[in-house]
């Protein structure tokens, strides 16, 4: 029940409510949701999208630094943070520029192929393959 077709997602922010579902959701809860009521309240931000980014990043930055302080799990927030925020900047122009269109299971397979690669892609940083393979190899 705490992964529920994670590698199936046709983005980012779907993977990351497909995965580890208890602590990505107490992520969201305890420190996304927290730091957005903050921000709000405290009128830190005039920009909902300039909040939310924000949010992401330090959301995804604080869960790499839960993991460990090595660059490679900073490094794998870092991107999945960037990654979120991309994926909503990508959402808000798509739904600008082209409200009537609906994914097919062409679109819906690249969507796929594309956030697969890019997660397995920071497997290999998290997993420290790459630290090991290009700053350990003899």
């Amino acid at each position: 029940m705490n992964f529920k077709r994670p590698f199936a997602s046709p983005n980012i922010k779907e993977f990351w409510n497909r995965w580890h579902i208890t602590l990505s959701f107490w992520f969201r809860d305890f420190i996304f949701m927290r730091f957005v009521f903050l921000a709000t309240k405290k009128r830190w931000f005039n920009n909902r999208n300039a909040l939310s980014s924000t949010a992401y990043m330090l959301n995804m930055m604080i869960m790499g630094f839960w993991h460990g302080i090595t660059w490679y799990y900073i490094l794998y927030g870092f991107l999945h943070g960037l990654a979120l925020v991309v994926n909503d900047a990508w959402l808000r122009f798509k739904r600008k520029h082209w409200p009537k269109h609906k994914p097919n299971w062409f679109t819906n397979a690249i969507a796929i192929f594309i956030t697969f690669n890019f997660v397995v892609f920071t497997f290999l940083i998290f997993s420290s393959f790459l630290d090991q393979f290009f700053f350990h190899h003899q």
